[in-house]
């Protein structure tokens, strides 16, 4: 068994294709050297796939982002990323290199990464794949804050619900968040300045999630986060780093002064649930900690 390890591990490491393995924080803890020279990793970096792509689009190398904005993009790919048992896209590269990969996330939240060049593929078939793919993405994004829309986000609910009837002992916590006071943003810098205020909030809870964290825009200035693998006590840690980061950060170009914050319901998923009853007992929450002043979290009963 040691010696057909071994082999497998030399293979992996010799082979065109790229592999890499990520933790359920999107952190790489594996990467064969096609991975590492396409794209451009030395040979002991272990980054996260925000920090990889961030870097590789600054210098114009690796995957080609066509979106004028690139966090949007960003956020838009980790709306899907480690979301469904198995993604496939292909994408063009900087250097001319086409490429077909696929993503297998575990239950456990692991994501194995394997790509192939596809560069000598009939150019029509390979653009008719790309206008599919970015057809099946727009239908999953909210257009404004580039995360997925309520559709997307409620479907993910419904698997989470089914994996905690499957695996009860596997926990998924509920969040809906609501950022406060919104209609004063509004009325006091106008509509331009409140759509760069959701814009700039979804970057902020995205940068402090997951990657197998799921967040959506459910409509207006409420949002929806999951967190799979997480009871309440993780998620409330979580949230808790994200209003720190939060109170640091201007939203609003014009009035940098101006701080933001929230407030926010939690819910155990339960294996009995619908997608109605979870929202509804975190919507619940929700109205508490803003009854109770705002800027607070709630954990529903």
């Amino acid at each position: 068994m040691a010696r057909i390890l071994a082999k497998l591990i030399e293979g992996i490491g010799e082979a065109e294709a790229m592999v890499a393995l990520y933790d359920p924080a999107g952190k790489i803890l594996f990467a064969n050297p096609s991975y590492r020279r396409t794209f451009f990793l030395d040979p002991i970096e272990t980054p996260d796939w925000p920090t990889l792509m961030r870097r590789n689009h600054a210098l114009r190398r690796g995957p080609v982002v066509s979106h004028d904005d690139f966090e949007t993009w960003l956020s838009s790919s980790l709306s899907r990323r480690g979301k469904v048992p198995m993604l496939s896209i292909e994408t063009d590269m900087h250097d001319g290199t086409w490429l077909h990969i696929v993503e297998q996330t575990f239950p456990d939240g692991h994501i194995l990464f394997t790509a192939l060049d596809i560069t000598r593929l009939r150019q029509p078939e390979r653009m008719l794949r790309l206008e599919r793919d970015i057809a099946l993405k727009m239908a999953s994004t909210d257009p404004l804050t580039g995360i997925s829309n309520r559709a997307h986000i409620m479907r993910y609910l419904d698997d989470r619900i089914a994996a905690v009837r499957t695996d009860s002992g596997t926990p998924t916590t509920a969040v809906v968040i609501d950022i406060d006071h919104f209609k004063q943003i509004n009325d006091r810098f106008g509509h331009v300045a409140g759509d760069d205020v959701l814009r700039s909030f979804a970057r902020t809870i995205r940068a402090g999630l997951r990657t197998c964290d799921a967040f959506g825009r459910i409509g207006g200035e409420e949002f929806l986060i999951l967190f799979p693998g997480h009871g309440s006590d993780c998620a409330e840690r979580a949230l808790a780093r994200i209003r720190d980061d939060m109170a640091t950060r201007s939203l609003i170009a014009d009035h940098p002064a101006y701080r933001v914050d929230f407030s926010a319901g939690l819910t155990q998923v339960r294996g009995c649930d619908t997608v109605s009853a979870v929202y509804a007992r975190a919507d619940r929450a929700l109205y508490a900690a803003k009854s109770a002043g705002r800027g607070r979290l709630r954990l529903a009963s």
